[in-house]
This record gives C-alpha cells, structure tokens and sequence, in this order.
C-alpha cells in the first residue's frame, strides 16, 4: 500500500499531460493543481489507496569489500558501519558466501545464474569486445522480472562489455583512449549488448566503473556526453565541486566527469527511479540494481555527502572514507525506501563482488586470487519483518544463487537450461539446518601477480582457466591448471588454508578432483583438453616438434618413462634433436607437457602433482586410474 502523495503525482502528471502546453505553465493549470491536491486531501484515505506489491528487490553490488571490513564478519571491522551493521542486526547474514575473484566476472555469474565459463568471456568482458558477455539464449534475471512484470534498473558500473556499433565509411582506428571521438564508433546509436539488451528498461551506467575509460555515462544504452563536451584525461587528480577526482588510465571522458562523485549519482538515480516508478507504475514491483563504486581504486571520497555529512578526511586515509561513504550509501537507500513506505515491502540485498583487495579477516590471499580471501564476500539480505532478524546462516552459497532467490521470492518460475549453478537460498533463510547446495566451483582466469606481469593463460579457446577450485562445507581442492598441481585444505580446521592435506586425505581429494572434472569447463572445450584426459588436439602441438602430442605423452610404457619425457629433467634441444638431461629454466617441453595435457598416465589419464613444488621431479602424483 502507498501513501495519498502518491495518489496526487498520479493526478498532477495527468494534469501536466493535458494542459501544459511548450513545458510552459499558466495560470490555469497551477489553479487547477491546487483544486487538486486540496481535493486529494479532503478525501476519504482509503480513496488514495493504491494496491502495490510487496516483492520489490533492491541489490547494492559493492565494489572489492573484504570481510574483514563489514560487522558480524569479524569481531573489529575496520571503522563503524553503522548503516551496514542495522542492515545485518534487520536480515540474514551469510558468513559462508562466494563470488568469483573478479567483479566482471562476478557480474555476469549473478545475472546469469551460472558459472562464468558458461558465458562467452569466461575471463570476463572488460571493454566492450564485440559480443554479448551472455551466450546465446540465456536470459539474465533481469529480463525474467522484467517479462513478469517488474520495472527494472541498474545504476553505476556495467563492466560486462557490449559492442559499439560503427559507421562503415569510416577507417579511423578506435583504441580504448579514444573510444568517443574515433570516427569510426557510432555513438548515435546504443551500446549493443548494453543493459537495455540484458532487461533493465531504465540505466544509467558507466562501461568500466570509476577506474577506467570512458569517463563518461550511458543512459539506457545511449552516450549522453557530445563530442564537444568530451576532453582527454591524462592520468592525475582533478578538483571537482564535489571533491578531487582521480584518473589512473587516461583516455577521454566527459568534462564534467567527477568520481568523487559517482556513488552520490548513483543514489540520486535511484530515488528518480523510484519517484517515477511511483506515478508510472505504482501496482508493479522494481527491481534496482545498484553497481556501486565503492570502495574499488582509485579512492576518491567526497567532501561531504548528499545530506551534507562530512567524508572526506574523516577517518585517516582515503580508502577508508571512501568505505565510510559506502556505508553512508546503505543508509541512503534504505531511507528513501523507508520515506516511500517501501520498507517492508522491499527485500535489500547487500553484498561484494569479490574479496578485497586486503582486509579479509584471517583468511589468505584477496582479490584475483583462487584462495579464501579472493571470492569469500560480505552477503546480507533483509526483507522487513518477514525474514528472521538478526540471524546468520553457514551453510555455503555462491553468487549464482541470487539468480534462483529472486525468481523464487518473486514467484516466478526458472525457465529450462536457465541459472545452471543456482539453487534458491530461501529454505535455508527460514530453516537454518536446510542447505541448499552441497559444493560451490570458483575458476580464476587471470591471476593478480600474471596480471601484474602482462602474462596471460588461456587454452586455443579462452576457456580452461589459470586455477580453479571446489569447496564442500568442510574441504577445498585447488588445481592449479597452469602447472598441473593440486592442494587440499581442511576450512574447518584450517580457514588461513596454510596446512595441505591431500596426501592424509587422499581418498576425498581424489573425490573432489574429480568432481572439479565433472562441474568445470573442460567438457566444453573443443579438442577435450581437460584433466583427466589426454585425447590429443593438433592445435596443442608444440612448436617445430609435432610429435609431442597427448598420445605420444600417453604412449610409455611406465609412469617413470612419462614423466622422463614430460618431467624436470626433460628438454628438446632443436640442434641435437634429442633430451638432455639438465634443469633449464624455461623448459619449452616439460611446459608445453603440464599445460597441454599434464603428466599422462600409460591410460591416457592425467596425473596431477600434489603441491606447488615443480622443481622436485618425484613430487608426488595424485593417483586417479
């Protein structure tokens, strides 16, 4: 139910829509308007009642949160959170959620409903790259509200690519820092692909966030910067109304552009989203996708927010106001819901994209990383009084799984070979002994240090990621596909993941091995290059030497013969055409070995070493014939 204002923009936009005439008002029109709302009042209250639902769906997508920042998640966060910490002591709190390592990545499993390999940039669409981030047919969760009658939005950053749609007669090369004035890019004409396309009929978003180009917004899928208002950043600060924003890629954007800014527009586009949703479609649910800036680099707080709190220099260090504003945006959001009488109505989810970059509580590594700390995220979720208050959850969930709770909670049903990897959270919210799923995959494509480096790993088809994992309620395996090794860790035991115990746990290490096997990408991949098989591929020939292939590997007659030919020890020398046994430090064959099929069984099986070892050729192998 609504309150009688709504009833009166009702009127007044039906007023506005007869009697303006040029967007110029008049006299009669502002005597009529008071005839109006006079009226409106003098009703009885039940007239101005108008029936809503109570399924409508808020989402703020923080932006790099660790654990180690957010109340409940550990026993010191950071600085108070006080809005976050209401938001928590109001819900359920996850304290065993994971996302992927990265926030593209990340955005696409949500939406999506599934693992990011399943999609058409499994290393995740950065820029705008020609294609839709979704494959073919999937319907993001989005589009299945928006068919069912939801009004749905997304504001702040897209990150999930696009195409830009050219002129033809134009041979102007286009590069990243020069995306809105190269003749070529047709800006007249939407991002293909853009949000307008994935279900969200209202946007307003940036392509790559805060921290890269361009600077500049798309609404609803069209440029709103003109040629004339666009100039080029190099890299540096910018004093703004606002405060300083920051540029840490140059390349061009709108002149106006402030990212001290961004967290703030993307509250104020919210509340225009909800006012208009209002008087254009009261008796419908929405669903507000908030992508928020906070707190990814560069760490650009304003001096003070949009109800005039302070921010800036509030708390020691930049990147922590910038964390102080985040929580500020919580608040924000959650009384504009309340002003509206939208509360109890609305059901709030909080959460992070991926780990933080550090600040993940005691758990190893962070952002772009396959340990713990890299896909373990901050997950709240309140509904007004409907959901129990104050309660946490341990079962184990992932971000895919959003797909499946929304559809649920919505009443909608998941149409066929849609959402995948999703199982609906909203037994276990009710029932704390109920869990939803007994195993949750993260594949890493891109490791931070390789990132770093301008190193990058992919089979022929972009497909078999740097390292993966699975994780039960109790045990992790990690294979590092890379270098063809596998660990194990006891979570339960050991949450910092510093003991390995594949060779005391070898029989459920074998089990999650090949269970990763099973739910991960290789069964895609063309040519079935994947562990547990060495089918040969021709595309996987070394170089120069086309009998070193997956069968010619398999082919020996001992496993000490194989791992003679793939081993340490091994090397091709294209002079003596032979092996020779020394320890090079870039050894073309043993590389091209663990890449391509790993160590092969005489069965045509591979042979995972167990631990990162790969200096010791006897290092134990993880037995799977």
């Amino acid at each position: 139910m609504i309150k009688r204002e709504i009833a009166i923009l009702i009127y007044i936009k039906a007023v506005l829509n007869s009697k303006c005439n040029n967007n110029m008002f008049n006299l009669q029109v502002l005597h009529q308007l008071k005839k109006i709302i006079l009226l409106a009042f003098l009703l009885p209250f039940s007239f101005c009642r108008v029936q809503v639902s109570d399924k409508n769906i808020v989402l703020l997508f923080a932006d790099d949160v660790g654990i180690g920042d957010i109340p409940g998640f550990v026993d010191t966060p950071t600085i108070p959170l006080p809005n976050i910490d209401s938001l928590r002591l109001h819900g359920v709190t996850f304290k065993n959620a994971h996302a992927t390592p990265w926030c593209s990545t990340s955005r696409y499993a949500l939406l999506s409903g599934n693992y990011q390999f399943r999609g058409n940039y499994p290393a995740g669409p950065w820029h705008p790259s020609g294609k839709s981030a979704f494959s073919d047919g999937q319907e993001t969760i989005a589009q299945l509200l928006e068919k069912n009658g939801y009004d749905t939005a997304m504001f702040g950053k897209w990150h999930l690519g696009g195409k830009i749609q050219h002129r033809l007669k134009e041979s102007d090369t286009c590069k990243k820092t020069n995306i809105l004035t190269c003749k070529r890019n047709d800006w007249t004409k939407p991002l293909q692909y853009g949000p307008q396309d994935i279900g969200f009929s209202t946007s307003s978003v940036s392509m790559a966030g805060i921290q890269s180009q361009p600077y500049a917004y798309l609404t609803n899928g069209r440029m709103t910067v003109s040629e004339d208002d666009t100039m080029f950043y190099d890299e540096g600060s910018y004093e703004r109304p606002q405060g300083t924003s920051i540029i840490i890629d140059s390349g061009e954007g709108d002149k106006s552009w402030d990212s001290s800014n961004y967290n703030m527009a993307i509250v104020r586009e919210n509340e225009r989203f909800l006012d208009d949703h209002a008087i254009n479609n009261p008796t419908s649910s929405f669903f507000s996708f908030l992508s928020l800036g906070a707190i990814h680099y560069p760490h650009t707080p304003p001096y003070n927010f949009i109800d005039g709190t302070k921010v800036k220099g509030t708390h020691g260090s930049n990147i922590l106001d910038v964390l102080y504003e985040l929580d500020l945006v919580v608040g924000s959001v959650i009384s504009s819901l309340k002003k509206r009488d939208l509360l109890n109505n609305t059901l709030v989810i909080f959460l992070s994209d991926n780990g933080g970059s550090t600040r993940n509580g005691n758990l190893k590594g962070g952002k772009g990383s396959i340990w713990e700390g890299g896909n373990v995220v901050p997950f709240i979720m309140q509904y007004g009084d409907q959901f129990p208050v104050g309660a946490t959850r341990n079962q184990l969930v992932g971000i895919t799984d959003i797909y499946a709770t929304l559809a649920e909670f919505a009443g909608i049903e998941i149409p066929k070979n849609q959402a995948k990897d999703s199982s609906s959270l909203l037994k276990s919210i009710y029932d704390p002994s109920v869990s939803v799923r007994e195993n949750f995959a993260v594949f890493n494509y891109i490791r931070k240090e390789e990132l770093r480096a301008n190193e990058s790993y992919y089979d022929k088809f972009g497909q078999q990621p740097v390292e993966q994992s699975i994780r039960t309620a109790r045990h992790k395996l990690i294979y590092n596909t890379k270098y063809n090794f596998v660990m194990m860790f006891d979570l339960v035991k050991d949450p910092s993941e510093t003991n390995e115990i594949c060779l005391q746990k070898i029989k459920i290490c074998k089990q999650l091995f090949k269970l990763l096997v099973r739910k991960g990408p290789c069964k895609l991949i063309q040519g079935n290059w994947c562990p547990g098989q060495c089918d040969d591929d021709h595309d996987f020939r070394y170089k120069n030497f086309n009998r070193l292939n997956c069968s010619w590997i398999a082919s020996g007659k001992s496993t000490e013969e194989i791992k003679k030919r793939c081993g340490s020890k091994a090397e091709y020398s294209r002079k003596k055409t032979k092996y020779l046994n020394v320890f090079p430090l870039n050894n073309p064959v043993r590389d091209y070995c663990r890449k391509t099929c790993g160590f092969c069984s005489s069965a045509g099986n591979i042979i995972p070493r167990i631990g990162p070892d790969r200096s010791n050729s006897n290092v134990a192998m993880l037995p799977i014939d």
